[in-house]
């Protein structure tokens, strides 16, 4: 098990109760209100993960699909989704890719709705559970991320995506994710990954409150801030020089950074990484 490190406030832990009974009370509501067609998750996972049970948030988190396609992802592909949450790339794929998706989440009524909603539908997609422990998302986890190994043999994957995954992990987590990364992409292979990365530039944002979260917390490391010292997963933004360094170290090799402005207040702006598996020689 993860050492969780210091007591979160009683209060915080009654106010992360309180919402969760509230989401829950959203599902029924949300039938009524919006007639809730067969592919978008009930309420309480939407608000979950996107804030807010609108579907057009779910729908626009389904149009990530356009920058996947546009950073090389073939129908013929088979891709990796870690962080798969509800389901919106693989609904916004289920015309489009035709080798195979495999989607991994932490979250398990994440994963029982795709599995009982999605693969039924559309075989080629498979949803998984990852069992891992995190103190913001899923604390009763039995695995650590840093010991975690993927269930998946050696180079079966084309296309690998992380959506604000490593933006709630720790250094030695996403040190080994990189590595299992590595070990899963076949020759030629690319990974798309997204963070909140800091250098001179976003540093300065960051320090001069102009970004949309706060990052005040220094980590042991020195490799990366934290947005909340009792709950460190909620948010992390990690050094743009050791993001290079581990990938190298896991047989990667970065290709392109696309900048967000999440240091200048856009709040769903994250930097996205392109990384491919490096030649051998």
């Amino acid at each position: 098990m993860a050492n969780h490190g210091p007591s979160r406030p009683a209060w915080k832990r009654l106010a992360s109760g309180l919402r969760r009974n509230v989401y829950r009370l959203a599902t029924p509501l949300d039938r009524i209100v919006h007639r809730r067609g067969p592919l978008l998750p009930p309420a309480h996972l939407r608000i979950y993960y996107y804030g807010t049970w609108d579907p057009e948030a779910f729908a626009r988190a389904c149009a990530i699909r356009t920058e996947l396609i546009s950073r090389g992802l073939r129908p013929e592909h088979r891709l990796l989704d870690i962080g798969c949450g509800i389901g919106n790339l693989a609904i916004g794929l289920k015309d489009y890719l035709q080798g195979g998706y495999d989607g991994l989440d932490i979250h398990p009524d994440a994963i029982a709705w795709c599995q009982r909603t999605l693969t039924p539908r559309y075989p080629g997609f498979r949803f998984h559970r990852a069992d891992v422990s995190s103190r913001a998302y899923n604390p009763g986890g039995n695995l650590t991320a840093a010991e975690y190994r993927f269930p998946f043999p050696d180079r079966t994957f084309d296309f690998i995506f992380l959506a604000s995954v490593f933006t709630h992990m720790m250094p030695d987590a996403v040190g080994r994710y990189l590595l299992e990364i590595s070990r899963l992409l076949a020759p030629g292979g690319t990974c798309i990954e997204s963070y909140f990365l800091l250098n001179d530039e976003t540093r300065n944002g960051v320090d001069e409150g102009r970004s949309f979260m706060s990052f005040d917390v220094e980590h042991p490391s020195g490799v990366c801030r934290l947005h909340d010292a009792f709950v460190p997963e909620a948010a992390v933004a990690f050094d743009e020089g050791f993001v290079r360094r581990i990938h190298d170290e896991a047989g990667l090799r970065i290709n392109d950074v696309r900048r967000g402005k999440w240091w200048n207040g856009e709040r769903h702006d994250q930097d996205v990484v392109t990384a491919v598996l490096r030649v051998r020689t």
